[in-house]
């Protein structure tokens, strides 16, 4: 996908350009002028003396004919062809003039064609750019201004179109800015569904160009413009206009060629895919913080790209009756559309800070009372203009040619196209789902005044989650999961079998199925793009909404596993269509590359409820994992149990009639050989005989075996599958970082369930919650519980609000949100500290950082943010409070109060809205894990210690809503339950009761499939 091509320069006149305006120019001069003359030399009028009567006329067509009868005819015709033609002209050239079209003159076709193709042709000397020299012999354009900068909806796309309006615009605006709408191009085939989208390349017109010259440029004779003006007459432009019939064209107005057009750039549109015509558009939903440089930097790839986001959306009518009007202002529910973010725009070079006096003040923002607002910042930085790097000034506050920068660096690959510790991004996102399954489970049986157990901070381990949390997916794995498991529902209701899939290819923009065998009868959502290949959209999988009502279906595809990442797409490959995968190459990468595959299959929810046997060389990665997933034996017995479970499966799927596992899931028979054992062998060849695809049993090994599946892996980095052939970057997990992640599993092992009701919290208890809560930073001010205090609050016990922010201040972005949260909830932070938490992993350099501190505290106020203290460290200010530290206050003095420690403890549970930072993707706040954890400690402690109170005083109701508010922060704690539950039946309400019973249920059951309620 490409958005359309603009022309970097205007088009010069040449001089055949010249020389054809002017030969259609002297051509109009002659017949209109020339040839009057000439007739009437040799044929000229002359009116009669008197009107012919019928015996005149009788009389002329009866006597001998001397040859002037053929001269008046020939001099008659001649004469009205004249007129004609000169008609013709004078209407064209008023059309032309008045910028209309032309009205069609009766019988008279032939001859508005002629004309209109010599005015045309004329109009070169005119409408194209020529360097005449001004008064001072400085060079400039002689051309016509075009209209002002407008955008507007296309009534033709449907899709937002913009425009350029000046010389300078167009000088400096990078080509994808005038683009319009998004298309397909490269390996994105077109779907059956799609099949009359227009196929005509589509180009942005430059100053001084015309359909003549456009003609001849792409079409190899101007001649052909009248092709280019067929398929372009009424089509709507971004300025309001259209081309009328041999009219005039502007700047930036989006115009069809024939599909024959030659000479086109890289970035011209080859197939236009717009809403109107049936395709999907790519979106963006904006959420509450977004911004359009975060939008860019996050779906782009780079945050100065916002301006494109701008001009494909200003003016567009959102779901809520406003627009887009200004860079600095969305609002969350928008739906934006978004250019294609794969190399779109040209490089352009980078512009340096000037340099700056270290003292100087930032300019006002245009809206700050009392100062001048000279120079307006924008949301994010312009396109810079040149690329010699400076250093940049270490002082808080930011220049005002300097770029503000709450994105990331341009050259850096999409987190989905990165290895995570040499995990992909699935498999990265697969672990964090594991530590957050066992942190759960911690959860469930801690006991009051108690922490769980978390890695070290700053440790190895520490480190090695907050990197592990960095990854992002264009699905999630609920998602992907979802997305298979309707396919198998919609299959098995349309009386099908199930696709063989080998391999999957998921980018931004598109799921991908690859299928063994042909199979060009695709199942909704997907589309056939080959007779091998189905295709959906991710937004369309995201939003498809899970099928609930089928539970005997099984899991499709249970043995899905990454096998690396392309430039900007993740590729998978589903283990049991291989039966056996050789894992070769490079010794060292080819074991790394093994550890991945393992360590994903034995963490990850994407490959289901498999078995996985491995050899001793997995011991660690399996004393920390549960032993019904992975186990440990010896080559020797894992052969043993391979053959005979290879020998049993096969009897099954003889007795119900089925060939393989995947038709008897198909068939819904046969469903104890639905889930495949995967059996790992790293050792020499010791007997195996290789497994055959969709048999039940799934080998990998590092040994050659014939007929199998291979996975290659260089010594450079570089990984091919075969019999794909596809070229790929695969994951190589260290055995130093296969280590780091044992001990995050280790260090999150639930301890062993309690049996029976847990008692009310005991004074030891209440004493241990007392000594575990942490000291509320001392920087923050309490809240004074007015609510038109305009001193700013953050409140974090729940999804993040900003509440305060003074008036007409701009929303914040997400990075500025998150600075604000770290702040609040540390205190005080350096320079360095807050780029390792914002920029993990990243380098940047002080001027990014001084951007963002800059950017928030122009939205915030500087009263809120004060520039960086006499010891270079960052600090809110003495007004902002924030609910978690008011909560850690009020459950103090309610621990050690007794009548008034109700009335602190009721105020400390009201402020609890959800779980701790809720709402937050994975790889945001990568830092917080501690945080979240602490904070969901002790709003479960203080729950239950309020809850036994109540309790213990008969008041059921109160006691009730205490512990299902606690529940909020942490649904799997069984104290907490118990309280409920309790509560629920001492008031007599034994629905309640039972509706929490079947809650705790439902939720242990999926996150520990040996739960027994």
């Amino acid at each position: 996908m490409s958005p359309t091509y603009a022309p970097t320069r205007p088009h010069v006149r040449t001089g055949h350009d010249i020389a054809r305006g002017l030969s259609a120019a002297l051509a109009l001069v002659a017949f209109v002028g020339g040839v009057p003359l000439v007739l009437g030399v040799v044929a000229p009028l002359s009116w009669p003396r008197a009107w012919p009567t019928w015996d005149s006329v009788r009389a002329a067509l009866s006597r001998p004919d001397d040859g002037s009868l053929l001269v008046g005819v020939l001099a008659a015709i001649a004469w009205l062809a004249w007129a004609t033609f000169t008609a013709s002209v004078i209407v064209e050239t008023g059309a032309n003039l008045r910028h209309v079209r032309a009205p069609s003159l009766p019988l008279l076709r032939w001859a508005q064609h002629g004309a209109a193709s010599l005015v045309t042709t004329a109009g070169l000397l005119l409408s194209t750019a020529a360097p005449t020299l001004a008064a001072g012999g400085t060079p400039v354009i002689a051309a016509a201004t075009g209209p002002a900068d407008v955008a507007s909806p296309s009534a033709m796309t449907g899709a937002p179109t913009a425009m350029t309006g000046s010389v300078l615009s167009m000088a400096t605006t990078p080509p994808s800015m005038t683009g319009t709408s998004i298309a397909m191009t490269g390996s994105q085939p077109a779907a059956p569904a799609h099949a009359d989208v227009d196929r005509h390349p589509v180009i942005t017109a430059a100053r001084g160009d015309t359909l003549w010259s456009l003609a001849e440029r792409h079409l190899g004779s101007g001649q052909r413009y009248t092709e280019i003006r067929d398929l372009n007459l009424g089509r709507a432009q971004p300025d309001g206009g259209t081309l009328t019939d041999a009219h005039w064209i502007y700047p930036g107005w989006q115009l069809r060629l024939p599909t024959d057009a030659t000479d086109l750039p890289a970035r011209a549109v080859a197939t236009t895919v717009t809403a109107d015509e049936g395709a999907a558009v790519a979106m963006h939903e904006v959420v509450a913080g977004d911004t359009l440089w975060d939008i860019a930097a996050t779906r782009l790839g780079d945050g100065s790209r916002y301006p494109e986001i701008f001009e494909l959306n200003v003016g567009v009518a959102q779901a809520d009756g406003g627009a887009l009007a200004d860079p600095d202002f969305v609002v969350p529910g928008w739906r934006l559309a978004l250019p294609f973010p794969a190399a779109a725009v040209a490089d352009e070079t980078s512009a340096p800070p000037l340099p700056q006096a270290e003292n100087a003040q930032p300019p006002a923002a245009p809206d700050a009372p009392g100062l001048e607002p000279a120079v307006r910042l924008p949301a994010a930085p312009p396109t810079p203009l040149v690329s010699e790097p400076q250093a940049p000034p270490a002082t808080d506050g930011v220049p005002h040619n300097t770029a503000e920068r709450d994105g990331e660096e341009s050259d850096d690959p999409a987190p989905a196209s990165r290895l995570f510790l040499g995990l992909t991004a699935l498999a990265a996102v697969g672990v964090i789902g594991e530590l957050g399954r066992r942190r759960h489970l911690q959860h469930r049986t801690r006991r009051t005044g108690e922490r769980i157990a978390l890695p070290e901070p700053g440790s190895p381990a520490d480190d090695a989650e907050r990197t592990l949390r960095t990854a992002t997916t264009p699905l999630s794995i609920p998602q992907l999961k979802a997305a298979l498991l309707n396919l198998a529902t919609r299959a098995y209701r349309a009386e099908r079998d199930l696709p063989r899939i080998g391999m999957l290819v998921l980018s931004n923009e598109t799921l991908e199925l690859h299928l063994v065998d042909d199979d060009s009868n695709a199942v909704a959502p997907f589309t056939a793009t080959a007779s091998r290949t189905w295709s959906a959209l991710t937004a369309v999988i995201a939003d498809d909404t899970p099928i609930d009502d089928d539970p005997d279906r099984p899991e499709p595809y249970p043995a899905l596993v990454t096998a690396g990442h392309t430039d900007d797409a993740t590729v998978i490959f589903n283990l049991e269509a291989a039966g056996t995968l050789v894992v070769t190459g490079d010794p060292e990468a080819a074991h790394d590359a093994m550890r991945s595959l393992v360590t994903e299959l034995a963490t990850s929810e994407l490959t289901g409820r498999i078995g996985l046997i491995t050899g001793p060389e997995f011991a660690g990665l399996a004393n920390a994992s549960d032993p019904a997933r992975l186990q440990c034996l010896e080559p020797r017995a894992s052969l043993s149990q391979h053959a005979r479970r290879s020998e049993a499966v096969a009897k099954v799927l003889g007795s119900v009639g089925v060939d393989d596992t995947l038709e008897a899931r198909s068939d819904r028979t046969g469903d104890d050989t639905w889930l495949p054992v995967l059996y790992v062998d790293t050792v020499e060849p010791n007997g195996w005989t290789p497994p055959a695809a969709w048999s039940g049993s799934v080998l990998l090994t590092t040994s050659a075996l014939a007929g199998a599946w291979t996975l290659t892996v260089a010594a450079d980095g570089i990984g091919s599958l075969e019999p794909f052939g596809t070229l790929f970057t695969p994951p190589r997990l260290s055995e130093a970082n296969l280590g780091h992640v044992v001990d995050l599993l280790a260090t999150a092992t639930p301890s062993s369930a309690t049996d029976g009701a847990i008692p009310p919290a005991t004074s030891e208890e209440i004493a241990d919650a007392l000594g575990a809560l942490p000291a509320a930073p001392a920087e923050l001010a309490p809240n004074d519980d007015d609510p038109t205090s305009p001193a700013l609050r953050i409140n974090v016990l729940g999804p993040i609000e900003i509440l305060g922010l003074p008036n007409g201040a701009r929303p914040l972005g997400k990075r500025s949100i998150e600075l604000l949260v770290y702040l609040a909830l540390r205190g005080k932070a350096t320079g360095p500290e807050l780029d390792e938490v914002l920029w993990h992993g990243r380098r940047v350099d002080n001027q990014t950082r001084n951007s963002l501190v800059y950017r928030t505290r122009q939205r915030v106020g500087i009263e809120n943010l004060p520039p960086v203290d006499e010891e270079g460290r960052y600090r809110l200010g003495s007004d902002v409070s924030c609910d978690w530290h008011d909560f850690l206050r009020l459950v103090n003095d309610g621990y050690v109060a007794n009548g008034e420690g109700r009335h602190h403890l009721q105020a400390a549970i009201e402020l609890i809205r959800d779980r701790p930072l809720c709402g937050l993707s994975g790889s945001e706040f990568a830092w917080a894990e501690h945080d979240v954890q602490e904070m969901t400690s002790a709003i479960v402690d203080a729950a239950h210690v309020f809850g036994s109170r109540l309790l213990a005083g008969g008041d059921n109701g109160r006691a009730l809503s205490v512990a299902t508010r606690g529940l909020l922060a942490e649904p799997c704690s069984e104290v907490l339950y118990d309280d409920a539950i309790h509560a629920a039946r001492e008031r007599g309400d034994t629905t309640t009761a039972e509706r929490l019973e079947s809650r705790l249920r439902t939720t242990l059951e999926s996150l520990d499939a040996e739960y027994v309620g």
